[in-house]
């Protein structure tokens, strides 16, 4: 669970777009946020999980469909999700950031 609001890290990355496609090619709505009934339903996932030692920063949570976090769920650093497989790869510089490639 991260202590970050939806709407505000939507925001963030988002500005004010209301549909998005994650990283993983499905479509999320900014107006289905707490609505987990919504087919577009956006997530909070942390890329590197808080049960592998991640850490609940910016750098390390990523907005995506629900699916995509379900699928995903605490695997790292290689995942399959919606029928791709990724992988996280640490951010240059930076002790808790990472970034999703396709494997």
């Amino acid at each position: 669970m991260s202590k970050y609001n939806i709407v505000e890290v939507w925001n963030a990355y988002f500005g004010h777009r209301d549909t998005v496609v994650d990283y993983a090619g499905r479509t999320i709505k900014k107006s289905a946020c707490g609505n987990p009934r919504s087919s577009y339903h956006p997530t909070i996932d942390h890329i590197r999980p808080l049960s592998k030692g991640g850490c609940d920063v910016p750098e390390n949570i990523i907005i995506c469909h629900r699916d995509t976090n379900k699928e995903k769920a605490d695997k790292f650093p290689h995942w399959e999700t919606n029928g791709y497989h990724f992988k996280a790869i640490r951010q240059r510089g930076c002790r808790t950031g990472y970034d999703i490639f396709e494997d």
